[in-house]
């Protein structure tokens, strides 16, 4: 059968993508917005201040750049701005596709992992052919003249897990570098992503309103405060539907809920536990509408699909804004009791910690008692997770206790000291989000002795507290006694993680491995093992690297493994040759074992790569070793192409020039 000519898929294409405009209700008022564009996520969480750029000019920044990311906070209007963007496209003759992760559902992580087993490429056609509504593939794009100028759009990609993230992204990129004249934009929350091909792409965040631009759409005289929630497009628009002034922005979410969504505070209830349990099932905004409606009823249903909350397509449902979705499995979360805030149940309300907007949500819904309680079960879980939910407290709002915010302050500034690149990195980011005032001391100590004089400077009458501070200060007299170090194996997750953090700086005198390896051997805590694995890396002795490797092979905690491998790529930074290669040998012949786990392998990738400033001379062998033996037993393309990746960055941190052929990994 003949293929239609170029002009006439063209104007399929064209045609689908006018028929997908006409479907997207008009919001409106539109607000105008105003974006920052840089090369460097630094940049972006810095605030410093890139291309400004307006509505009418990413396209053509977009299209000579090639490849663009809109990273933002939700309800900044990234997908107003999206939609906006792909209207302009087609009146600028451009061909554009739309592709909405939105639609990803539970099915589709099968669906892709079958796609791509072979070749990560081959998950572009399932992109374009699963979430583009056009009924065709990637591969139908050589029809369109190759002068043909084109954009594919991405919406949603927090809407999907972190790994599958990077892939995709991964993929985006290979297909700008195939396909002659097409660029792409994809949209995402507030986050680093290790961008492939890093420096071809440009980054960017939308600005939040200006106080003109939001006392244009309000009533003459209007106040506006300093740091206003209407600075969001999102909560401006919540502001004028129900005429408030502002409140905080989970008043505005209630209030959302009761008046627009129509629901009864039962009702409510029921709404946030099905939202709970579709995040839990499919780790998607997509949920089954025959399970949510068995959770909520068909009254219920009927409510949320008739005041536009939710969208039901066939056997599936969605929220039309992920923050009312996002709000209510969080008001679940907010109101179960405090032993069930467990990793597993953070882990499924964050889609494996690829989001953190519902577990900010969450926190911001609890009274202090509760919060402080909740930061700190986020803080034995994930302490990035804490500091991103405190990065969301604004300087008016009832605030968690200064006793935590200063523990997670602190702890996340320590990080900032740590020798993994990516781990400053992700410290570094949380704390420059926050918008407490305390934070600001934190955010400028250059030294540990500097941080130390912020910690002291707290003052306070609450006894565990203090307890925790004079923990904090081991990290100036570099002793630790026995009562202090036997506090890594409590519950006090604060205690139990400060001791471990202390502990990694104090010369060992012999006493402090043999203890850490008795306790090993005896408690049934994951956590424990975990806090004394993380200390292990920083005692270079056979002993210890004995104990890593005992960890790695038979812990059934991922959660150990992960602090195994990381300590033992620690442990061979500051140990003597013949002990290096040791730690060299364990990671290689045990490459499967670490490949099992996405996270463990994703975690080795990031420890091999540390400060060129104390990496010790013959790091890059080492690394290079460590990162050919992964390779090796990768079998995915898209694993063994994020090994190349970790090789050449390495090569660019810790050699000028690298030895013919050493640098190159084949298979």
């Amino acid at each position: 059968m003949p293929q239609p000519k170029s002009e006439d898929f063209r104007g399929k294409v064209v045609k689908s993508a006018r028929e997908l405009v006409a479907s997207w209700k008009a919001h409106e008022p539109v607000f105008s917005l105003l974006t920052r564009w840089s090369r460097s996520y630094d940049d972006i969480f810095a605030g410093d201040l890139g291309v400004m750029l307006t509505e009418d000019e990413i396209l053509d920044h977009t299209f000579s750049a090639g490849r663009a990311i809109l990273s933002g906070r939700g309800g900044d209007g990234k997908t107003w701005l999206l939609r906006r963007l792909f209207g302009r496209a087609i009146d600028a003759g451009i061909v554009p596709i739309f592709i909405d992760l939105k639609q990803w559902t539970g099915a589709d992580y099968d669906a892709w992992k079958e796609w791509t087993q072979d070749n990560l490429g081959a998950g572009a056609e399932f992109l374009v052919r699963r979430f583009s509504g056009l009924g065709v593939g990637i591969i139908d794009l050589d029809r369109l003249a190759p002068n043909i100028r084109k954009i594919i759009f991405v919406d949603g990609l927090n809407e999907i897990t972190a790994t599958v993230g990077l892939e995709v992204l991964t993929t985006l990129d290979e297909i700008v570098a195939y396909y002659m004249n097409t660029s792409v934009i994809v949209v995402d929350r507030l986050t680093r992503r290790d961008l492939p091909s890093a420096g071809r792409w440009w980054i960017g965040t939308p600005l939040p309103l200006s106080d003109a631009e939001i006392r244009r759409h309000l009533p003459k005289g209007a106040a506006v405060v300093e740091n206003d929630l209407r600075s969001s497009p999102f909560f401006l628009d919540a502001a004028l539907r129900s005429g408030s002034a502002g409140e905080r922005r989970v008043t505005m979410l209630q209030r959302m809920v009761h008046e627009h969504f129509g629901l009864t505070e039962a009702e409510a209830v029921l709404v946030a536990e099905a939202c709970f349990a579709a995040y839990s099932a499919a780790r998607s905004r997509m949920f089954n509408v025959v399970a949510f409606r068995e959770k909520v009823g068909q009254p219920v249903l009927n409510k949320l699909e008739q005041s536009g909350a939710i969208r039901v397509d066939g056997t599936n449902g969605f929220f039309q804004h992920h923050i009312a979705h996002d709000f209510l499995a969080a008001m679940h979360v907010a109101g179960l009791d405090s032993d069930l805030w467990t990793p597993r149940l953070l882990r499924e309300l964050s889609f494996d910690a690829s989001s953190f907007d519902a577990v900010e949500l969450a926190f911001e819904q609890l009274a202090e008692g509760p919060a402080d309680l909740f930061l700190q079960k986020l803080y034995d879980w994930n302490l990035y997770a804490a500091g991103y939910a405190l990065a969301q407290r604004r300087q008016g709002d009832a605030p968690v206790g200064i006793e935590m915010r200063t523990v997670i302050l602190a702890m996340l500034s320590d990080k900032c000291f740590d020798p993994v690149i990516a781990t400053r990195q992700r410290a570094a980011d949380a704390l420059r989000l926050m918008q407490i005032e305390e934070a600001k001391p934190f955010q400028h100590a250059t030294t540990l002795v500097e941080l130390c004089a912020v910690v002291n400077a707290v003052e306070s009458d609450v006894e565990w507290f203090n307890e925790w501070k004079e923990v904090f200060r081991i990290s100036e007299t570099q002793t630790i006694e026995p009562a202090t170090l036997v506090k890594i194996t409590e519950d006090n997750s604060i205690l139990g993680w400060t001791v471990a953090n202390v502990a990694k700086r104090v010369d060992d005198d012999g006493r402090i491995l043999a203890q850490l390896a008795g306790w090993l051997g005896e408690s049934p805590n994951a956590t424990v093992r975990w806090r004394i694995a993380h200390v292990l890396g920083t005692i270079p002795e056979h002993a210890a690297l004995r104990c890593l490797r005992d960890l790695i092979d038979n812990d059934a905690d991922e959660d150990v493994r992960y602090g195994a491998v990381r300590s033992l790529v620690e442990l061979a930074r500051i140990a003597g040759p013949e002990l290096r290669e040791e730690a060299r040998t364990v990671i290689a012949t045990r490459s499967q074992t670490i490949l099992m786990s996405d996270r463990v392998a994703r975690e080795l990738r990031s420890s091999l790569l540390i400060d060129p400033l104390v990496a010790p001379a013959g790091w890059l062998s080492f690394a290079r070793a460590c990162i050919q033996a992964l390779f090796i037993e990768s079998e995915r393309l898209e694993d063994r192409d994020l090994w190349r990746g970790c090789l050449n960055e390495a090569e660019k941190l810790y050699s000028a020039a690298p030895v013919a052929g050493e640098g190159e990994l084949h298979g």
